[in-house]
């Protein structure tokens, strides 16, 4: 990143953001940009968008996708918004609310790393959990109770405080 680019590249941000999120300290950064610490500190305090590149870390980004697993887990609604036009020729916007069941394998994903002792697929040096989702996904698996568990759960924030989601 050059002087006279002071941190508005769009490529030199997005890289920037990744050196960031793989835990790259702002002096580090700096190093790979060919400057110095201070002048990285210059050149962020009149650029927004490197700022928000430089304060890109890997917690925040854990916790998005950690919500993203819960959401998917547990189902959620939709706002899908598109414009329809009739025989006349008139546009309109229709918006439609669309209802994402839970995903199986997000489901299990968290339960296993939440829970392996319960959840997970084997203990070390002994028999599978006896609530093991492998024994139950070869059984007879009720998937018509899932929206009732996801009702349930959508009650108990103590799992969603419980994942450091919130």
């Amino acid at each position: 990143m050059s002087a006279r680019r002071h941190g508005t590249d769009p490529d030199e941000l997005v890289r920037v953001e990744s050196w960031r999120r793989q835990g790259m300290s702002e002096e580090d950064v700096a190093g790979r940009l060919h400057v110095s610490p201070a002048t990285l500190r210059r050149w962020r305090k009149g650029n927004p968008d490197l700022d928000r590149a430089l304060r890109a870390d890997r917690e925040l980004t854990d916790s998005q996708v950690e919500s993203a697993l819960l959401k998917k887990a547990l189902g959620y609604e939709s706002l899908e918004r598109k414009v329809e036009t009739n025989a006349k020729g008139e546009r309109k916007e229709v918006e439609t609310i669309k209802q994402v069941g839970p995903d199986m394998s997000a489901i299990s994903l968290w339960l296993k790393k939440r829970r392996p002792e319960r959840w997970g697929d084997e203990v070390p040096n002994g028999p599978r959990p006896e609530n093991n989702l492998l024994d139950l996904l070869e059984g007879d698996l009720d998937t018509d109770a899932i929206p009732e568990l996801q009702s349930q759960t959508e009650n108990r924030a103590d799992l969603v405080a419980e994942s450091g989601a919130v």
